[in-house]
């Protein structure tokens, strides 16, 4: 196939390479659609393989495992994105990047033609994991020239309390983790497969990929992403019992079991014990900021002056109180009017716990409050800040804490107070409000859904909430299928991953494979994207559709060689 395999080849390489590196600007814009630098990525690869095939005149292998239920799937979009009431203009968006992902899928199975370009290919996906996980550990050391960088890729810098949670260039933490999960998992089949050679420089081959592994599981801990951590055991645990099946305790098993200790290391060593305890047993961090305050029913204070206030603060919240940490948590205050819900001054002085507070403690301290500058009857509400991160009472679940105050003196010349409006609480709805939701969406439209990446726009009446982020999804991809597109689209999709997983099983039993390494390692890939989509849902992203695209097509290229062993230089 020469020069077109070389196109196909090249194609699959640049979506490789362009896949983690999505700008946030598009490139183009159009009325109703705009070009990002991986969609015109896409583009070019199409092009470029259509010209190809024009100028070959030779068709593309279309007939494989997967076309058949990946194009009922997709008749299936179409039917329930054109029902939609809620936005078919968006339903049908997620139609076509689940088109342009069986595109990358094709691209994979026609390019990946022999066992050097698969082997290349997985090897090229890993050094590029490399350098999104180098930039994900820069992010999180806080270097300012690469998070100055970053900001092309993504606006800010994700946090969980006070945790960064890297992300490199993709968008979202979880969205890094999803894609190094998988990388990581190309490379433990890589790193066997180098381990297994013949070449002089194996050795140094070795060395390189367990690095390179290394860098990519400690940037997987980095975005503190509890379903990396179990897709990554999960991965190591696959690969080292199916290397202990086939070869024994030999020096490619005890390479396996010396990489997992490493990485557990890293674990340990990344973050201290309570961060980790806390990010591992808690669904987010609405339980972490808890406060009981016990202050004086009435106070008074002089217009404009500071006075020390007794009030007594039990934690009963997670995490440690301590001022002397970054960010440091304190106790502060805000000024009401003796009626309503606005504010005459939000920030009020700050006051430092004289040691770390823990969970289940007490203290009382004398907390410096400032009067307003006019006189009369107000409100006083206590509260505790993590600087520069959030406020206790904006919590979900928040109990405010009050006191009445009477500020005597005489008026200032300044001009009244105005009263702000209160701040908007922080929503963030967890896995089991998100997953009742999209079962309730699913009940209410049992045969095509509310259309397909549609849960996002209106899962906030069907989870009781009154102002939802559009930004959220189901945190279960095939749950949201099925919310998104009824019984149609969620049976068609089973179906596509149903048969996806024949392909991966056949890599995973090896057979008459010539590199069973690798296949294992391509296998470990599509478990990580089965497990991780039970708890997120990903596909609605350009980096991520890519890779999961890429990484079918890799299977089904491999497992093409386990009934076809006949050709030594095929996969």
């Amino acid at each position: 196939m020469g020069t077109l395999g070389i196109i196909l080849f090249g194609g699959v390489a640049l979506l490789t390479l362009a896949a983690p590196f999505e700008l946030t600007e598009p490139l183009v814009r159009f009325p109703r659609q705009a070009i990002t630098s991986l969609e015109a990525a896409l583009l070019l690869a199409f092009a470029a393989w259509g010209a190809a095939i024009l100028a070959s005149r030779r068709l593309p292998q279309w007939q494989t495992p997967l076309t058949l239920p990946w194009l009922a799937l997709l008749i299936a979009m179409v039917i329930s994105s054109a029902a939609s009431t809620v936005s078919r203009t968006n339903a049908l968006h997620m139609t076509g990047r689940l088109t342009a992902a069986l595109g990358v899928y094709l691209l994979a199975v026609n390019g990946l033609t022999t066992r050097a370009r698969l082997t290349a290919a997985v090897g090229l996906a890993v050094a590029v994991g490399v350098v999104v996980s180098g930039l994900a550990i820069l992010e999180y050391l806080g270097v300012r020239p690469v998070l100055a960088w970053l900001t092309a890729f993504r606006p800010w810098v994700a946090t969980v309390g006070a945790q960064v949670r890297a992300g490199g260039p993709l968008q979202y933490p979880t969205i890094a983790s999803m894609y190094l999960e998988v990388v990581f998992a190309f490379g433990l089949g890589l790193l066997l497969s180098e381990h297994d050679g013949v070449r002089p420089e194996r050795k140094i081959r070795v060395a390189a990929t367990f690095v390179a592994l290394v860098v990519i599981g400690e940037a997987i801990t980095l975005t503190f992403t509890r379903a990396g951590l179990i897709t990554m055991a999960t991965s190591l645990a696959l690969v080292g019992a199916a290397r202990r099946s086939r070869r024994g305790v030999d020096k490619g098993t005890r390479l396996v079991a010396s990489l997992a200790l490493v990485i557990a290391g890293l674990l340990l060593a990344s973050r201290s014990m309570q961060s980790t305890w806390l990010r591992l047993t808690s669904e987010g961090q609405e339980s972490w900021y808890r406060a009981k305050v016990d202050a004086p029913d009435q106070i008074e204070i002089p217009t404009g002056r500071t006075q020390k206030v007794p009030v007594t603060l039990a934690n009963s919240g997670r995490l440690s109180w301590d001022s002397a940490a970054t960010p440091p948590i304190l106790v502060s205050y805000h000024w009401l009017p003796a009626d309503g819900d606005g504010f005459v001054a939000f920030e009020g002085h700050r006051t430092p716990f004289a040691s770390p507070v823990p969970p289940g403690s007490a203290v009382t301290l004398d907390v410096r409050v400032r009067g307003p500058e006019q006189p009369g009857r107000y409100r006083l509400e206590w509260d505790l800040v993590q600087e520069g991160r959030l406020w206790f009472s904006t919590e979900p679940g928040a109990v405010r804490a009050m006191s009445r105050a009477v500020v005597t003196g005489d008026a200032a010349a300044a001009a009244p107070d105005d009263v702000t409006p209160p701040p908007r609480p922080t929503i963030r709805p967890g896995r089991l409000v998100l997953w009742r939701a999209a079962a309730k969406m699913f009940a209410a439209h049992p045969l095509v859904g509310v259309g397909p990446d549609n849960f996002r726009l209106v899962y906030g009446a069907y989870a009781g909430l009154p102002a939802a982020d559009p930004r959220t999804h189901s945190n279960n991809m095939y749950l949201e299928m099925f919310a998104g597109g009824g019984l149609l689209v969620g049976v068609a999709f089973l179906w596509l991953f149903w048969r996806a997983a024949g392909s991966f099983a056949r890599l995973a039993r090896g057979g008459a494979l010539q590199d069973f390494a690798l296949a294992l390692g391509i296998a470990a890939a599509g478990l990580a994207i089965a497990l991780h989509a039970a708890v997120d849902s990903f596909l609605s992203f350009a980096p991520i559709y890519v890779v999961f695209s890429l990484t079918l097509g890799c299977a089904v290229a491999c497992a093409r060689g386990a009934e076809d062993p006949s050709h030594a230089n095929r996969v």
